[in-house]
Order: C-alpha cells, then sequence, then structure tokens
C-alpha cells in the first residue's frame, strides 16, 4: 500500500462533495431554464405578452448547467473516455499512462482558465451587457473560468489517485470495468 493511500482517500472523499454540489447547482440551472420557457409560454399564449429576454435568460442558464456539471462527470466517470490503444497496454503502464493523461489534462485546463478568465475579466471592466435584458454578463462569463478551475482540481485529485495505483502497480478504476464488461458480454 502506497504511503499516498490516506491522501487519496481524503481526497476522493472531497471531490465527491464537490461533485454533488456541482451538479445541485446544474440542475438548479436546469429548473431555472424550465421555469423560464414555461412561464415565457404562459405569457406569451395566455396574456399575449411574451418575455422578450427569454433566449438570453435560458442561454445563460444553459451554459451554468453545462460547465458546472463537467466535475460531477469527470468524479463518476461518466465522461467521455478512448480506451480503444490505452486496453493494449500492460496493466502497470495503464495507470502511468492515466497519471500522464490527467497531468496533460491539468495543463490543458490551466490555459483554457486563463483565457477564459481574461475574457471574463474585460467584460467585467468594459461593463458588457446583453443586448435584450441589459443584465451583466461577467458574472455568467465567470462561471467558465471558475468551473474549469474546479475541474481541474477535480482531475489533480484523480491523478493523485492515479500516482497511488501506479506506485502499487493497481489496475485503473477504468481498467477494472473493462474487464468486467468483457467478463459479461464476451465482447472485447
Amino acid at each position: 500500500m502506497s504511503a499516498l493511500r490516506p491522501l487519496v482517500v481524503r481526497a476522493e472523499a472531497f471531490s465527491q462533495r464537490m461533485a454533488w454540489a456541482m451538479t445541485a447547482v446544474s440542475a438548479l440551472a436546469v429548473a431555472g431554464i424550465v421555469l423560464v420557457l414555461v412561464f415565457s409560454s404562459l405569457q406569451r399564449y395566455v396574456l399575449s405578452s411574451p418575455i422578450p429576454a427569454t433566449e438570453e435568460i435560458a442561454a445563460y442558464l444553459f451554459v451554468a448547467m453545462s460547465f458546472l456539471a463537467m466535475v460531477g462527470g469527470m468524479v463518476e466517470r461518466r465522461h467521455i473516455r478512448i480506451l480503444v490503444v490505452w486496453r493494449l497496454l500492460p496493466v502497470r503502464w495503464q495507470s502511468w499512462m492515466m497519471f500522464a493523461g490527467h497531468v496533460g489534462a491539468i495543463a490543458v485546463l490551466g490555459i483554457l482558465f486563463w483565457q477564459t478568465y481574461a475574457f471574463a475579466w474585460s467584460s467585467y471592466q468594459f461593463g458588457a451587457r446583453s443586448y435584450v435584458a441589459d443584465l451583466p454578463e461577467w458574472p455568467w462569463m465567470m462561471l467558465i473560468p471558475v468551473s474549469l478551475a474546479l475541474l481541474s482540481l477535480a482531475v489533480a485529485l484523480r491523478a493523485l489517485g492515479d500516482l497511488d495505483r501506479a506506485l502499487d502497480g493497481a489496475p485503473t478504476p477504468e481498467g477494472v470495468v473493462v474487464e468486467g464488461a468483457e467478463a459479461v458480454d464476451g465482447s472485447a
């Protein structure tokens, strides 16, 4: 057992709580979209006076929903993974490749964070507002770099677990899932 194991256990528990909280807020954004669209439809067809900013508000809530849900998808392993070449590697190398992939992902997320933060900050400095509803755009734009930073944290915590498994020579959770699927249906 690696000396990292107690830290990994705490990191995974923290990741689960963070993912749950962000997924809950994302679900609230979905509920907000539904409420805005239903209310706007009632206004349009019952009172003949639609809400002019419906599309803007729904779009902002959609962006919030999408970016806030990324962490939950990552932590709960519901994200897209391409395992075709990875499965051909020996189990010992799979953990190290998973670790290297997560370190690379952190680097890419860092660049994306910096670029989206700079864009959101300039929106704040210029006082950018939405066209129809005249809402300030920077809070909605700032959700993107904040979500990317939290996703980066989740990936870093996952990389810590990958490092622990690599040092122990243990299979990755993805390897266990793939092997389990092969045992059930016999496919490769």
